[in-house]
């Protein structure tokens, strides 16, 4: 039996991913001005080439369920899409208890084995396999709990894609330590598109109704275990129960305060649906739904890129104040670049954009749009916090901050929903969703000093850019929305509106230079990569630690090309939605 890379001894005590350094800059060169800036430099351009290579999977994928969800909502009643979505919310809770925040343990980790990855991947198999089991045979007891009949079959299907989840948490976790987020989008855009949409709809016209969703979640499911397996091909042979153990121990520490974090997160993403589907029912759940997933896309396109690459690379200059305050910064300027112009547009066009992509049929989702999308860049900024917690160890003083947002979402959707229905259930979450965001960005500037004044700033030069967008999107669309025609009301204000936020952003370059410089390193070189030994060059180096090396800060990290891309959508959405 070979090793991951498929070409090194099946060694326990070999190190995980032997890592070559950075060659050394010639003297005179760009990079020989000392170790920490060309470490900066080198880790600055893999992170925003991370970030790209994510954020190009992750729009992929939402062209891709743009395109499913025209097709979906001629196909499948309110009432489908309200039962499909309780069911998911269950499957949802359901694998954050079974994975215990293992892969992202497996991130934070700064050294690391065969054997822990070989004990982690059971452990999330194990649980997974029981936690199914659970699902489906205690279906007629747990179904009505959101509202589904108890002889209902959705939840008996979404196990089996519980079981494949769990088996995709490993790897998912050593692609997203190695910084493989090319790999990882190609194996989720062939997820998402033949596996999970082309199985909806294909299944939906043939008139399988809401368990066509059960069964696009399956297939999705598989592909990106299949995939993430084949991409990082872990070691199988698992030691003794007692070394196995001693092995988790350390992973589940972190992965616990993780994982309470991840918990009231859930509730927090959930509550109000879980509101709604037990005081108004399926029906006016699959309204609220699909217009959480229209927002919910470009939270996650933008959001969901940053805190993948974020994440690992935080991990490895967490104890680098200067450095960890910077990506910081950068990075949320850069989300808001994207997220402001994203807003406006969905808020004033929300209208055409429900006709255009749902049909008039579903005219009820354009307010609740409209309060989303006034509340879609700090539910996409909140994630650059959730990532800096993760990345330096603060998981558990995060855990009760999450919970606190969960209540936040209870009483306010509650209060919303008793005195306004469905559209106050959805100022209740947008309001909860802006509390959340002061809160971490709070807990973030003490975890790292001086970060507060800073991201203020930050925000205070994107205002002109704002203002003329919003200008520009309204005064076109009050022009061209009595024509009647939603497709050329679109395109002329969503051309003006972006026209006007490129062209503030060029004549105040010089207020960006920081966030244009991360652009421009995608076109560059980066920094060299060392060549792959067919062996470890310091075949004693390992022995000498105990069989482990450091992950160093700035290593190029190389495992076996397999394929390329992004991390996946869990089963339901479970993390880090809002």
């Amino acid at each position: 039996m070979t090793g991951p890379g498929g070409d090194l001894p099946d060694d326990p005590t070999r190190p995980l991913r032997p890592v070559p350094p950075e060659p050394a800059p010639a003297p005179g060169s760009p990079g020989a001005a000392g170790p920490s800036a060309s470490s900066g430099s080198s880790l600055t351009t893999r992170t925003a080439r991370g970030f790209a290579w994510a954020f190009t999977g992750t729009v992929g994928q939402a062209v891709l369920q743009i395109g499913a969800t025209v097709a979906l909502a001629r196909l499948l009643t309110p009432e489908e899409f309200g039962a499909a979505a309780a069911a998911l919310l269950i499957v949802g809770l359901t694998q954050l208890v079974t994975q215990l925040g293992v892969a992202a343990s497996l991130v934070h980790r700064e050294d690391l084995d065969d054997r822990d990855v070989t004990a982690a991947f059971w452990f999330s198999v194990l649980v997974a396999a029981a936690f199914a089991a659970v699902l489906a045979l205690g279906s007629p007891v747990i179904s009505p709990l959101v509202g589904l009949p108890a002889d209902s079959a959705l939840l008996p299907l979404l196990s089996i894609a519980l079981l494949f989840a769990g088996a995709s948490a490993t790897p998912l976790g050593l692609l997203q330590r190695d910084l493989r987020f090319r790999s990882m989008a190609t194996v989720d855009l062939l997820a998402a598109g033949p596996a999970l949409i082309g199985v909806s709809v294909v299944l939906a016209a043939a008139g399988f109704g809401a368990s066509a969703l059960a069964f696009g979640e399956i297939a999705a499911a598989v592909a990106k275990c299949a995939g993430y397996l084949a991409l990082t091909r872990p070691r199988f042979r698992p030691e003794g129960p007692t070394a196995s153990w001693g092995r988790l121990r350390p992973l589940l520490g972190y992965g616990a305060g993780f994982s309470i974090a991840q918990l009231g997160n859930w509730f927090a993403l959930n509550a109000d649906k879980l509101v709604v589907a037990n005081a108004l029912g399926t029906g006016p759940l699959g309204v609220y739904g699909r217009a959480y997933n229209l927002l919910s896309e470009p939270a996650n396109i933008i959001g969901g890129a940053a805190d993948k690459a974020l994440f690992p690379a935080m991990a490895r200059v967490r104890d680098d104040g200067p450095r960890l305050r910077a990506a910081y910064v950068r990075s949320a300027s850069l989300v808001a670049l994207v997220t402001a112009p994203a807003a406006v547009l969905l808020c004033v066009l929300a209208p055409e954009v429900v006709r255009v992509l749902l049909g008039a049929q579903w005219d009820a989702v354009v307010p609740l749009v409209q309060l989303f999308a006034l509340v879609l860049l700090p539910r996409t900024s909140y994630k650059i916090s959730t990532s800096l917690t993760r990345a330096t160890g603060a998981v558990y003083r995060a855990a009760w901050r999450q919970w606190l947002y969960a209540g936040y979402v209870v009483v306010l959707t509650v209060t919303g929903g008793l005195l306004w229905g469905l559209v106050g259930v959805a100022a209740g979450a947008s309001l909860a969703i802006v509390v959340h965001f002061l809160v971490m960005l709070q807990f973030s500037a003490r975890v790292s000093p001086g970060l507060m004044g800073a991201v203020l700033r930050m925000y205070v030069k994107h205002v002109p850019a704002l203002v003329l967008t919003v200008a520009a999107t309204w005064g076109v669309a009050v022009l061209v929305r009595p024509l009647g025609i939603d497709l050329v009301t679109l395109a002329a204000a969503a051309l003006a509106g972006g026209v006007a936020s490129v062209g503030t952003l060029v004549v105040l370059r010089g207020r960006f230079a920081a966030e244009l410089s991360v652009v421009r390193s995608l076109r560059g070189g980066g920094a060299p990569r060392g060549p792959r030994p067919d062996r470890p060059a310091d075949a004693a180096a390992p022995a000498a630690t105990g069989g482990r090396r450091r992950l160093p800060d700035d290593a190029t990290v190389q495992l076996p090309a397999v394929g390329r891309g992004d991390a996946p959508r869990a089963v339901g959405h479970p993390a880090d939605r809002r």
